[in-house]
């Protein structure tokens, strides 16, 4: 079964669509682990700060519909996809990591993506320093 890391996030009502997002992994991957929650400044966009945590899982289920199941996830969370993708979110789930990999261009680029994820898989040592300044949550996943 592959390791998939997630990325977590949302700028409308946060605490209420990742906790819940957190309540649907947990029901359909019970082994699933999940990150410290950090509040972040919204990037490349006007909107409200955003919360982020990642989460850790294995799954057995065919790629596409792991993915469909994500992108569905998201749509009872409300996301917007109209156009233009740098916007407000309800609910962000982006696959990070497969197996130890990592698949996600932007990994190492921001700090509200690498410091949560860090906590759950061993990463290439970065620069801390680099990063916007990141505030820890006390919202339980």
């Amino acid at each position: 079964m592959p390791q998939i890391l997630l990325g977590m996030g949302s700028n409308i009502h946060p605490e209420s669509h990742l906790t819940d997002a957190a309540k649907s992994l947990r029901k359909n991957f019970p082994d699933v682990r999940f990150s410290r929650v950090y509040r972040s400044e919204a990037v490349g966009m006007e909107g409200d700060d955003f919360l982020n945590a990642c989460c850790l899982l294995r799954h057995d289920w065919p790629e596409q519909q792991f993915l469909a199941w994500l992108k569905a996830l998201e749509d009872k969370h409300g996301r917007d996809r109209s156009e233009g993708s740098w916007k407000p979110r309800t609910l962000d789930l982006d696959v990070l990591m497969k197996d130890g990999v990592v698949v996600d261009s932007d990994f190492y680029k921001y700090g509200h993506i690498y410091v949560p994820a860090s906590e759950l898989v061993r990463c290439q040592a970065g620069d801390a320093k680099a990063f916007a300044p990141l505030e820890r949550v006390h919202l339980q996943l």
